[in-house]
């Protein structure tokens, strides 16, 4: 009696292992791993066997405890405001993610529900930032190591001869080499064809709102635009600054009058770091014949 008793112990302490070994369901297996979103690459969602952890926007950590199925992904979020009577009340909010996943396994479209509203936008799955961008511009490239770069996308502390670079200013250019040949492309278009049109374009996109204030908002006033450049090891800087032979002409205005009339556009060759991230990036200034004229 006594090794029967034993035995099916045994064999319910296996079944409670096993059940926690296999705690996910096999579409809660398919999404483990990292993802960044489609539009916004400052924004990552990490799934855990036992957890999520997302960032929206780069800004502060959130992690909770997930459930999914084939088309559905379900969590609270807690958040702590102040009441009426100025007393920290916690407020649980449900979230509702309605999702297809791709054939590959390595896209996600996401229809994200909440109190709020609803929110669609696409994730991609990459084990870092690099395969990231091989992914979503459809470029693959291996970075150089160079030791004498410097770190370019530290949010408000690189200053490089006295100018900020912000990670927002820089222009990504993707080149590659494919049989003796140079594959380049802008993050705004498939080759370097547009690249006048795609430099005016990405600056209208980043003018600062703010009217120039001198002293007053000196943390945004310098950022610089720039090109930063995402080439495969392979590509000497010559055959790169010769792609991008390019001069902008601009009307003056209100917002530029601050800026000296002729700059010329600084480009970086980005270099391989480790954990790389969009704001945490190292680079060296490369010469270039280029200009961008304000006048």
């Amino acid at each position: 009696g006594n090794n029967l008793k034993k035995s099916v112990y045994i064999l319910n302490f296996l079944l409670i292992l096993l059940a926690f070994s296999c705690g996910q369901n096999s579409s809660e297996k398919e999404l483990n791993g990292n993802w960044r979103e489609i539009e916004n690459e400052y924004s990552t969602w990490h799934f855990y066997p036992d957890s999520l952890v997302f960032k929206i926007n780069g800004d502060t950590e959130e992690k909770v405890n997930w459930k999914g199925n084939k088309s559905e992904i379900k969590f609270d979020i807690q958040t702590s405001d102040w009441n009426s009577d100025e007393k920290i009340v916690d407020t649980i909010y449900k979230v509702r993610i309605d999702y297809q996943l791709s054939d590959k396994k390595d896209s996600l479209y996401v229809t994200f529900k909440n109190n709020f509203g609803t929110h669609k936008f696409g994730l991609l799955k990459a084990k870092n930032y690099v395969e990231y961008l091989n992914k979503k511009f459809g470029i693959d490239f291996t970075l150089p190591k160079d030791s004498s770069g410097i770190y370019l996308g530290q949010m408000y502390h690189s200053t490089i001869g006295g100018k900020k670079l912000h990670p927002n200013y820089g222009l990504k250019i993707f080149m590659r080499s494919s049989n003796d040949k140079i594959v380049a492309r802008t993050e705004l278009s498939e080759n370097l064809n547009n690249l006048g049109f795609d430099i005016k374009k990405f600056k209208d996109s980043i003018r600062p709102l703010e009217e120039y204030i001198p002293g007053e908002n000196e943390m945004y006033s310098d950022e610089r635009f720039h090109l930063r450049i995402f080439a495969d090891k392979s590509i000497p800087d010559s055959i790169i600054t010769n792609k991008l032979k390019v001069s902008i002409a601009e009307k003056k205005s209100e917002l530029n009058k601050h800026y000296p009339d002729t700059l010329p556009i600084r480009i970086y060759r980005i270099l391989k770091t480790k954990g790389i991230d969009p704001r945490n990036i190292k680079g060296k200034e490369i010469k270039t014949i280029a200009n961008t004229v304000y006048n």
